[in-house]
């Protein structure tokens, strides 16, 4: 309830700045089809072990971050790739760095020669933010437990994972990137959590997650899971921000209501006219 009341107070002066800037950044986006999101990836403790899906409230630490996070990221041009672009991606990059350290015969600095299995344990999804009450969220999150077994009991390895969304069975496309982190063999008490807001783009349905596992230094994939695995991955409700908006209700003298959306289509008729009676005068 405490984060509806922030969102309201912030938004209000918002309607203010709607009145004189009729295509803001946000409906600009959306119209261009530009896919925007922000995410946020960091290690937690476990926090809870299900494959259902859970409704929860985001905290003031992680609506800071977020908020930062979608600052920060105004000016930025998205980047958007398929799956399979990522993997060549990733492959080629591993290719070149092994060609340079035959150059100049150095060692790899990050690659493990010794052979090791990696598997993703556990995979869950939380959904955040539903501002107008219709069952779709724009903001997640997806937690998963990373394991790595090999030749020694406490096996480590540097990771870090791929994230992709697929709306209604279509293709997968790219979100999100997490930073390099480690594992120890299978250990519970390392999940990482990547908690994402959908800014513009992603048109209200339901989307499965997918998500690769890499170790540094290397190309291929060498753990995957998705919501072929996972039900929690599986169907999440999700939309833009901007098709989440409050709906605000404002009670008239005749006992009726109107949105906010509603609102602004009556003023901006009543600008257009005033401009139009001017230039006839």
């Amino acid at each position: 309830m405490m984060s509806q009341l922030i969102c309201q107070s912030k938004r209000l002066p918002l309607f203010v700045l709607l009145l004189g800037v009729l295509l803001p950044a946000a409906v600009a986006a959306e119209n261009l089809g530009q896919i925007r999101s922000t995410s946020a990836g960091y290690k937690i403790e476990k926090e809870l072990n299900s494959n259902a899906r859970v409704e929860a409230e985001l905290t003031l630490q992680q609506q800071d971050l977020l908020k930062r996070l979608s600052f920060e990221n105004t000016n930025k041009i998205p980047d958007k790739k398929s799956r399979e672009q990522v993997i060549q991606s990733h492959i080629d990059n591993a290719l070149k760095g092994e060609s340079q350290r035959q150059v100049s015969a150095s060692p790899a600095l990050y690659a493990n020669s010794v052979y090791r299995d990696f598997y993703i344990y556990d995979a869950y999804s939380r959904l955040f933010v539903d501002n107008d009450y219709d069952g779709f969220y724009q903001t997640f999150s997806v937690t998963f437990d990373a394991d790595v077994s090999g030749a020694y009991i406490n096996e480590t390895a540097n990771v870090f994972a791929e994230l992709y969304l697929s709306r209604n069975g279509g293709p997968w496309e790219h979100y999100y990137t997490t930073d390099i982190f480690n594992i120890f063999g299978d250990a519970t008490d390392d999940d990482y959590e990547v908690l994402t807001t959908l800014e513009s783009g992603f048109t209200t349905d339901h989307y499965d997650v997918l998500i690769d596992l890499y170790e540094v230094g290397y190309g291929d994939v060498v753990a995957t899971v998705s919501s072929n695995d996972f039900d929690s991955l599986y169907a999440l409700p999700l939309e833009s921000s901007y098709w989440d908006d409050e709906y605000i209700v404002i009670e008239t003298e005749h006992g009726g209501s109107m949105s906010l959306w509603g609102i602004l289509v009556l003023l901006a008729l009543g600008l257009s006219r005033r401009n139009l009676a001017r230039r006839q005068s």
